[in-house]
């Protein structure tokens, strides 16, 4: 899995701060925004908006990922989180699943608790051989991609780009990685993006629970 932040609101403590004191200044948020508040001051208010729950200003600030080499049952998992939350994947369609020129199997994902096995990995491996040659028999039978894909698992990778707001990844990491029984990789995922969000604003840590310890 490879996940890389693309693009985000360059200054997401300012964009809060400015939008949350919008709502209660007789200022312009124009004035607002070309004004010198300090750190201090707004983090305060951050923190009493996260506290309170009061997330809408949140929405205003935006974040785009590169995702790569996932399976398409992450994807299937992820793009249930539809508010808020943009997507852009490669298509099995146009894009074909047959084998590499060096003759390697198409990409696939291999799940923790199947690697950790080397029976129930022989197995696994045998299914996407099994699945990969079934995939190319249709398409030299003149079957299009779209068609062909049928056969393919949902241990099949794919690459998708998604963009979303700040309250949206806030409540999709709660549900994937703070709620207990979330699978192993779209965990992963979530982690990841928080990590990279974090890393470009520090102060957004103590709203990701535990992902320092992860």
């Amino acid at each position: 899995m490879e996940v890389a932040l693309i693009q985000c609101t360059t200054d997401m403590l300012k964009t809060i701060w400015c939008a949350a004191r919008t709502c209660y200044s007789p200022l312009s948020p124009q004035e607002l925004w070309q004004s010198q508040p300090t750190r201090e001051e707004m983090l305060r208010i951050a923190r009493h908006i996260f506290t309170s729950r009061h997330l809408s200003v949140a929405e205003h600030c935006g974040m785009t990922f590169a995702v790569a080499g996932v399976s398409r049952t992450l994807l299937a998992q992820y793009s249930r989180h539809r508010i808020g939350v943009s997507l852009s994947v490669q298509s099995q369609r146009y894009v074909s699943a047959r084998r590499t020129a060096e003759g390697c199997l198409c990409a696939h994902v291999i799940p923790p608790g199947v690697s950790a096995n080397p029976e129930a990995k022989d197995i696994y491996l045998k299914a996407m051989e099994q699945a990969q040659a079934l995939y190319e028999e249709l398409a030299d039978a003149g079957v299009p991609k779209e068609d062909a894909r049928f056969v393919l698992p949902g241990g099949a990778a794919t690459n998708f780009v998604t963009t979303l707001n700040l309250r949206s990844l806030m409540d999709i990491y709660h549900k994937r990685v703070v709620t207990p029984g979330a699978q192993w990789e779209i965990k992963e995922l979530l982690v990841r993006m928080a990590k990279a969000v974090v890393e470009r604003e520090p102060w957004l840590v103590e709203y990701f629970p535990g992902l320092e310890e992860l």
